[in-house]
């Protein structure tokens, strides 16, 4: 006969179940919202994309946050089955962590748009334009700064001059013959 300690019988004969308490509630839709954003992704337009995505990860971030606080404030989900008492703040928290990401966070990783100026566009001297210095053109209804390509060429006012490329935020043009 074998000599079997008494603790090894309490810990096997624990009857230790899973239990679907709101973390992995948060867990689980932090899943399928992300996995749906990877489905989905080729399908939305690019305003729609990463939405999904980020409401994920506040899902998950809402999990974490649930979890942590249900481990300090000692919370044994077994004995509670009415989970609806917190769950509005639980809603609250979710949608102010996702408009947070959605907000901030999104538009740092969507691509923007490149403005690309077409070739040999028009636009009109608000101010003279001294050589190798910039001045003022209207183009397409909007003030910017121009310089003209050639360093050593004046360009005076109220003149029409080609738009040939944009640096930053200044025009680079030359004059129209």
């Amino acid at each position: 006969m074998y000599f079997v300690p008494t603790w090894f019988f309490a810990q096997t004969t624990t009857n230790s179940t899973f239990i679907f308490s709101p973390p992995w509630l948060w867990f689980t839709v932090g899943l399928v919202l992300g996995i749906t954003e990877f489905f989905l992704a080729k399908n939305l337009p690019n305003k729609f994309k990463k939405i999904a995505l980020f409401l994920g990860i506040s899902a998950f971030i809402t999990s974490i946050s649930v979890w942590q606080l249900a481990v300090f404030m000692e919370v044994d989900w077994s004995l509670t089955n009415n989970y609806d008492e917190d769950f509005n703040i639980q809603i609250v928290y979710w949608m102010g962590v996702s408009l947070a990401l959605i907000i901030w966070v999104r538009p740092g990783l969507t691509k923007g748009k490149k403005v690309v100026i077409p070739d040999a566009t028009e636009a009109k001297t608000i101010t003279e334009i001294l050589p190798g210095k910039t001045g003022r053109v209207l183009y397409e209804g909007c003030y910017w700064k121009a310089c003209c390509v050639d360093k050593k060429m004046a360009i005076a006012p109220n003149q029409k001059v080609s738009v040939l490329r944009r640096e930053t935020n200044t025009l680079i043009i030359s004059p129209r013959q």
